[in-house]
């Protein structure tokens, strides 16, 4: 039944006024700002290194590799300059930096002066869990770092930022200007030069260090090559020495003891007394370490020697 008021006119309904509907973070008709989503589908390049998206490299699959902060950079110093002749080592992380990767993995150290190409360098090392990134400076398997322009006194400086002897890997961008044989003995075992930088390559460079092998860009192979041939004509041959470190006479005496000739006849084929062939060959073994000839036979084999 419906209420008459005195005036003979049907009351209205009454109007309900219901609070607005919460939205939810990230929901349809949430308003926040965005940041502009590029349409050509490829992440942004870093200064020296292609994004690592790019290599056609899976994202991992282990939840816990996913959920690793991206913002913990082991080893970055944005303040440091390889270039520069001296380098400044305020920045750099102590010797029992924690790491990250499965126990009996590769410990690796990642250093670039640019941020970007820093990010691309850690994010392509935690994809795989062979790989454990370890700080700059703490005692690691490999060490990768970026370079612009590398000089010999650039190089002497970077190592003197590492406290162990671990196998060198560098990226560079520019000219190479140091001396081979100082950055040798510095360790380096690969190089890769920025135009020639791809994910796949630097992933086999990688395997290739691991493994003890050298990986070096072939100007630089010509170059290495040039200056041991001018380094056997000038500095060892004159002094009657081998690259090995033998001398010409000490590799006939132990050719002619890997062919089965007696001491004496040693002597007789090369114009020397049996005692000097004996002091010839104990020498040999005293200084390389050896047990006896057929260790030192054994030495020159496998240096190519004989």
């Amino acid at each position: 039944m419906v209420a008459v008021n005195p005036g003979g006119a049907t009351p209205a309904a009454p109007t309900v006024t219901y609070p607005p509907r919460p939205t939810r973070l990230g929901g349809p008709s949430a308003t926040r700002h965005r940041p502009p989503v590029s349409t050509s589908g490829t992440a942004p390049r870093s200064a020296y290194l292609p994004a690592p998206a790019e290599a056609g490299h899976e994202r991992p699959s282990d939840p816990t590799q996913r959920e690793r902060s991206a913002g913990e950079h082991e080893g970055r110093s944005s303040g440091d300059r390889f270039a520069a002749p001296v380098l400044r080592s305020d920045r750099v992380a102590p010797n029992n930096a924690p790491e990250t990767g499965n126990p009996g993995s590769i410990r690796l150290a990642v250093h670039a002066d640019d941020p970007i190409t820093h990010l691309a360098l850690v994010s392509y090392v935690r994809r795989y869990p062979q790989l454990a990134l370890t700080r700059w400076g703490a005692p690691a398997d490999i060490a990768v770092a970026a370079l612009q322009d590398p000089d010999t006194e650039s190089l002497g400086a970077l190592c003197e930022q590492l406290s162990s002897h671990p196998q060198l890997l560098l990226i560079v961008d520019g000219h190479w200007s140091a001396d081979l044989y100082a950055a040798l003995a510095a360790g380096v075992r690969a190089v890769l030069f920025r135009q020639d930088f791809t994910w796949e390559r630097f992933g086999e460079t990688l395997k290739q260090a691991q493994a003890g092998h050298g990986d070096l860009p072939t100007e630089l192979q010509g170059q290495l090559l040039d200056k041991v041939r001018q380094t056997h004509q000038e500095v060892l041959a004159p002094r009657g020495l081998t690259p090995g470190g033998l001398t010409l006479r000490e590799v006939d005496v132990l050719r002619l003891v890997s062919e089965g000739d007696e001491l004496q006849d040693i002597g007789v084929k090369l114009g020397y007394s049996e005692r000097t062939i004996k002091n010839v060959l104990y020498g040999v073994i005293k200084r390389y370490q050896l047990r006896n000839r057929v260790h030192a036979v054994a030495y020159a084999i496998r240096c190519g020697l004989i």
